[in-house]
């Protein structure tokens, strides 16, 4: 078995916060080659499938950035959103249209991710979401539940167990304990997809293999059993994956995978390479959708 090395990610930017401090890293985002945006269109025919991603989530306007988006700008891009039409949908009719079910799309489908679980996820976006009756899916990572690894705090379990008793938004997985960088043969790189080394050792493939499927396992069971869901969808951490991981998620049964690759989405995507769009904190509502619109 040969580990993939590479970053599998394409897209606008890597979005390197590590799920740690969104304010403090975000600087830590690369450009991608000129080649690595898709710049041919929706083919006709197509249904174009639209995936937005966010991270955080903050009153204050000054605090606008990548990765970061202020209440009032937020408030602006969902209203922008459905004035334009588009109509989001769950994970699960992603997931049957994907799987080849008959599944009643609306005209311009809309999915909006949430990557790692920031406390503003529930203060902010979870209340403007429901009053807007507005389908979201918030990928935490399970070891940060309650916690404050940065600058800023993650929900706990109880607020993530409100939210998914809503009906409007979803918990799925975003890792354990594999959102920070570890020391690799080359370098510093993603446990995902790196052996890493251990004491001036590096871990066999095995070990790797088995890490890996630990991380799986160990995320599963804290969501099945704090909020009671289902785990099929996963988004990979820094948007990096390789062909194990792919693997992995298969056998355990993901049936969508999402990558940082910036595009739209058509029933010729892979689940397991799907594209997302970054709602970036400076956009305004015009902006969001004149972003959207570029990739058709």
């Amino acid at each position: 078995m040969t580990i993939l090395k590479s970053f599998l990610i394409t897209g606008f930017a890597v979005f390197m916060v590590g799920c740690q401090d969104v304010t403090e890293n975000e600087e830590e985002t690369s450009e991608p080659e000129e080649n690595e945006i898709e710049e041919e269109g929706v083919p006709e025919g197509k249904t174009p499938i639209t995936v937005l991603m966010y991270h955080h989530f903050d009153d204050d306007e000054e605090a606008a950035s990548s990765v970061t988006v202020p209440t009032e700008r937020f408030e602006d891009q969902l209203e922008a959103l459905q004035e334009e039409g588009y109509e989001t949908i769950t994970e699960e009719k992603l997931a049957a249209f994907y799987n080849g079910e008959d599944v009643d799309m609306p005209e311009k489908p809309l999915v909006i991710t949430i990557d790692d679980g920031y406390e503003s996820n529930y203060e902010i976006a979870y209340p403007l979401l429901d009053e807007m009756e507005m389908h979201a899916t918030i990928y935490v990572v399970t070891s940060y539940r309650g916690e404050t690894p940065g600058s800023n705090p993650h929900f706990g379990w109880d607020e993530a167990a409100e939210m998914a008793e809503s009906e409007y938004i979803d918990i799925q997985n975003h890792s354990h304990d594999l959102h920070h960088y570890v020391e690799t043969e080359d370098g510093e790189g993603a446990p995902l997809i790196n052996q890493k080394v251990v004491d001036g050792e590096l871990e066999s493939e095995e070990e790797y293999m088995e890490r890996i499927i630990e991380d799986f396992e160990t995320s599963e069971e804290l969501i099945e059993e704090h909020v009671g869901n289902e785990v099929f969808t996963y988004t990979y951490p820094f948007g990096a994956f390789n062909e194990d991981v792919v693997e992995i998620g298969k056998e355990r049964g993901y049936e969508l995978m999402y990558t940082v690759r910036e595009g739209i989405n058509t029933e010729d995507t892979s689940p397991y390479e799907l594209q997302r769009i970054n709602a970036d904190g400076d956009f305004s509502g015009e902006d969001l959708i004149e972003q959207i619109e570029s990739y058709h």
